[in-house]
């Protein structure tokens, strides 16, 4: 567990999601959807309750595997969301793929990138991560500038491979080397 203090005095919470934090989890994953961010969850294909809590189910066990790190951020007991690394497999074992979605309170805050900052850091000592690879909207400006702030390189572009909001959006492969 880390405890940021932010400059308005606010303390939010770094830490591994337990399974008491079902329930919080999920309300937040429905309410991420309904925002149809740059994300892939979105509303049109919700979540269910079942394919939740397989995954939640799961979670313990690759985190033991040393095939995930995923850090939780809360505020008080409020989930405001996650970043996570998962250690791809066979020839591509020293890649993680990053994941990172806050609530909209936490956004240019600086949160973020102390939350994926952590995950890096804990991917490569935890679970031997030599490069760390993402994909990005090519829309999601936020989001390219935040990935080139982190020391993340473009690597690729794939056509058209979204679609959101009615339109097809490429997206941007980012890949940062740990060596």
């Amino acid at each position: 567990m880390q405890v940021i203090k932010l400059k308005s005095g606010r303390k939010i919470v770094f830490r591994q999601l337990k399974s008491v934090d079902f329930k919080k989890v999920y309300r937040w994953v429905k309410s991420i959807e309904k925002e149809d961010t740059f994300i892939m969850l979105n509303a049109a294909e919700p979540v269910s309750l079942k394919e939740e809590k397989q995954y939640f189910k799961e979670l313990p066990k690759k985190i033991r595997q040393k095939k995930l790190v995923k850090i939780g951020v809360f505020d008080e007991e409020k989930y405001l969301g996650s970043c996570d690394i998962e250690k791809q497999g066979k020839r591509q074992g020293h890649v993680g793929l990053f994941g990172i979605v806050l609530s909209k309170e936490c956004r240019g805050q600086g949160i973020g990138f102390k939350l994926a900052k952590e995950t890096i850091k804990l991917a490569k000592e935890k679970m031997g991560i030599k490069q760390v690879v993402l994909n990005c909207f090519a829309n999601n400006k936020a989001g390219i500038n935040f990935y080139n702030k982190l020391g993340f390189k473009q690597n690729c572009r794939d056509p058209r491979s979204v679609f959101y909001r009615g339109k097809y959006i490429d997206t941007i492969w980012f890949y940062k080397d740990l060596r």
